[in-house]
């Protein structure tokens, strides 16, 4: 029998659960904005709003998902399905699963990439869809995982520094989740070790730094309006102006470009998702339009909520967000993806709308796999065992594929796509037939 007082219990409870509906929110969150921010990745805002022009999107098989305007990027998916950007998301958890909590290793996460690189998620037996050309180039690379962040440099340098694509923010959400028994340093150090595996410019390690930081924040109940994102956003600015000066005392570094922090506040500050430019088309995956709509956002829904203080204000509030979000087009799964991290773990699980939420795809595995980390966090009681649960061991307990197997899932891939392009042009021509009998 407890021996608490019940108001004092009571609270306790309340927290815990409120906890447990923030990490929730963030890991699901994170998973819709990728699912929805297909729909127009690789668009610009006028295509968007002509492949889409009710701005309604439904995940719902029951109410007849909302099809994808066709085309080469999206045939080759079905609606509720993620992309790569939470693929490797999942990565970096099943790692930290794998190990029941008592490691996080970017090294361990790098030897998952090269796995996902080749033969994609294999937990789910999916293809590695998406898969960028900077992560590509870098973990195809000859011994790739002797060295990671050498890779990364090397790469980088190559590039005159010029490199600084989005692909290491939209993955290490889960860490500000693995980091909530962390101090904020500690969570900066992380984040950025995680990055580095194949991000090293500045700007990508900085991004990744404060949008881990902020969901652990906003999780722990500690990031609650736009003065904590501010100040948030300042103590990592210090912390990573420390640990370059640092690092650039190497000679071979020298000539390394130092953090350029007015651009990047130019970006923390946006007023309006047009500021940002997210479809301007030779920028598309830069990690700053990605970084600053995710922290626009979730400014937007501080103030909603501060505005309202009401339920129906949050349970309204993440839809139209990233539904306004994915509508400008450019890199919108990665910049939704980011972005539904941040709201999703502000607004909590039960904030999601429904359509959306239990049209997802592996939304069921998700959900286990959340447990599974609320259970080693402690943030709920129960018993879970990440080294037992095959789905985190390298191979997904699935096993690894030979040349020729991955050969004749890409050859199922393509007739499955030649299979759905033949019933899209029966429903057409049907479609015709019905209009002209009408007219």
């Amino acid at each position: 029998m407890s021996t608490l007082p019940v108001s004092q219990e009571a609270a306790m409870a309340l927290a815990q659960a409120a906890l447990h509906d923030r990490v929730a929110g963030c890991l699901f969150g994170s998973a819709l904005g990728d699912a929805i921010g297909l729909y127009t990745e690789f668009l610009n805002a006028d295509l968007s709003a002509k492949a889409y022009p009710t701005r309604s999107f439904t995940l719902l098989p029951s109410e007849k998902a909302t099809p994808f305007r066709r085309d080469r990027h999206r045939d080759f998916h079905r609606p509720g399905e993620w992309t790569d950007d939470t693929d490797h998301a999942m990565l970096i958890l099943l790692s930290y699963l794998h190990s029941d909590g008592k490691e996080m290793s970017p090294q361990d996460f790098a030897s998952r990439l090269s796995i996902w690189v080749r033969m994609g998620l294999r937990a789910l037996d999916t293809l590695p869809l998406g898969l960028g050309r900077t992560v590509g180039a870098i973990v195809r690379s000859k011994d790739y995982l002797e060295g990671p962040e050498a890779k990364a440099r090397e790469h980088w340098t190559k590039h005159n520094y010029n490199a600084a694509p989005n692909g290491s923010l939209m993955r290490t959400h889960p860490i500000g989740l693995m980091c909530l028994n962390k101090s904020v340093e500690e969570t900066f150090e992380v984040a950025a070790s995680y990055s580095v595996v194949t991000h090293v410019d500045p700007r990508c390690v900085i991004a990744c730094v404060i949008g881990t930081a902020l969901v652990r924040g906003i999780v722990r109940g500690e990031v609650l309006n736009e003065t904590h994102v501010d100040e948030m956003i300042e103590t990592a600015i210090a912390w990573y102006a420390a640990r370059q000066e640092k690092e650039l005392e190497d000679p071979a570094r020298k000539d390394e470009p130092r953090l350029d922090v007015e651009e990047l506040k130019t970006y923390t500050t946006a007023k309006t998702l047009a500021d940002l430019q997210l479809d301007e088309s030779y920028k598309i995956g830069y990690v700053y339009k990605t970084f600053g709509s995710g922290i626009l956002l979730l400014r937007q829904a501080m103030r909603r909520v501060e505005s309202t203080k009401g339920l129906r204000s949050q349970l309204m509030t993440f839809e139209p967000l990233i539904t306004d979000l994915i509508m400008e087009g450019g890199d919108a799964d990665t910049n939704a993806c980011f972005a539904g991290a941040l709201v999703g773990s502000f607004l909590g699980f039960k904030a999601l709308p429904p359509h959306w939420r239990d049209g997802l795809r592996y939304g069921t595995w998700l959900m286990d796999k959340t447990e599974g980390l609320c259970t080693i966090l402690g943030v709920v009681a129960g018993s879970y065992s990440g080294s037992g649960d095959k789905d985190t061991a390298p191979d997904g307990g699935r096993g690894y594929l030979t040349d020729d197997q991955m050969e004749r899932k890409c050859m199922e891939m393509q007739a499955w796509m030649a299979q759905q392009e033949t019933e899209w042009k029966k429903s057409q021509e049907g479609d015709k037939k019905k209009w002209f009998a009408w007219k």
